[in-house]
């Protein structure tokens, strides 16, 4: 089994999750069986062949997307085109859909992404369906909510952090919801499909508003902070002096208070029905009260 991404948040996940199979990691640090940067350089798979492939690698900065996301894959698979795989796994994201509002979005929805990252993620998801279309290979491609798990990082991180700092801004009455996972459920998905094939939806069907997700990320670290409230005319108005001052740039940001005011909510009925996964409730694993989650040490 080939693992590209293997040393980032899910990729850790996903070894867990495969910890019975051979895994040859591929990535840009040391630790790799295979050392290449997908970004600019197409590995070398001379004498070695591979059952399953799971293509975790991948990046949210929208200055690299093009690159590593779409750039990438394209390597990987010209890589891949003289001994196809048995089974190839995408990590996609519900990016792809480009949408700001909508409740229980399911895969039959329409894909026009709005982002770069949306972008480049669903042109991995055309390179590969092009790719293994008139071959045998099992192409799975799965779109993950936003994950949680140990190695966070993105927005999640910076959320974290501002709750704990005292710097997390809810507006007043918004009881906007969003669909979330954790990075160790969409591994147990990827190990319960990865022989199916298909287009996959990965969330944990349990939306919550962002409050409660602040929340719980205070009672994670122990802390029970006093969310900063104002009423969203309040909030609006001091958006832009507030955000002069470095200090408070983030917490005054229009563009996340606007994103925070949406209920976008993903249906993960497909993969359910697949495969009878029950998905632990990714608020009660970030405030660790959930039992059975296996949690590890701090």
């Amino acid at each position: 089994m080939l693992l590209t991404g293997a040393s980032g948040m899910l990729g850790r996940y996903v070894a867990g999750a495969f910890s019975d199979f051979c895994i040859v990691s591929l990535g840009r640090g040391e630790g790799n069986d295979i050392r290449c940067d997908l970004s600019r350089e197409t590995p070398d798979f001379s004498g070695r062949s591979f059952d399953l492939v799971v293509h975790c690698a991948g990046t949210r900065d929208e200055a690299m997307a093009r690159e590593v996301n779409a750039g990438g894959t394209r390597r990987l698979l010209d890589a891949l085109a003289q001994n196809p795989p048995e089974a190839f796994v995408l990590i996609s994201s519900t990016d792809v859909y480009g949408k700001e509002t909508g409740e229980d979005v399911d895969e039959s929805s329409p894909v026009w992404p709005s982002t770069q990252f949306g972008s480049s993620r669903l042109d991995a998801e055309r390179m590969a369906e092009k790719e293994f279309g008139n071959t045998g290979t099992v192409l799975t491609i799965l779109r993950p909510v936003a994950m949680f798990g140990s190695g966070l990082s993105g927005w999640a991180q910076e959320m974290f952090s501002d709750v704990l700092s005292g710097r997390y801004l809810h507006i007043r009455g918004n009881d906007a919801k969003m669909s979330l996972v954790t990075a160790y459920d969409v591994a147990r998905a990827v190990r319960a499909v990865y022989a199916k094939g298909g287009v996959y939806n990965v969330s944990d069907g349990h939306p919550h508003t962002w409050l409660e997700l602040a929340e719980a990320m205070s009672a994670n670290a122990g802390r029970q902070h006093r969310m900063m409230t104002l009423p969203e005319k309040w909030a609006s108005f001091l958006s832009r002096p507030m955000s002069l001052f470095p200090g408070l740039r983030r917490m005054f940001d229009a563009g996340a208070m606007r994103r925070r005011s949406q209920t976008l909510t993903f249906s993960p009925e497909r993969i359910k029905g697949d495969t009878g996964i029950c998905f632990h409730d990714t608020v009660e694993v970030i405030a660790r009260r959930d039992s059975g989650y296996p949690y590890e040490e701090k």
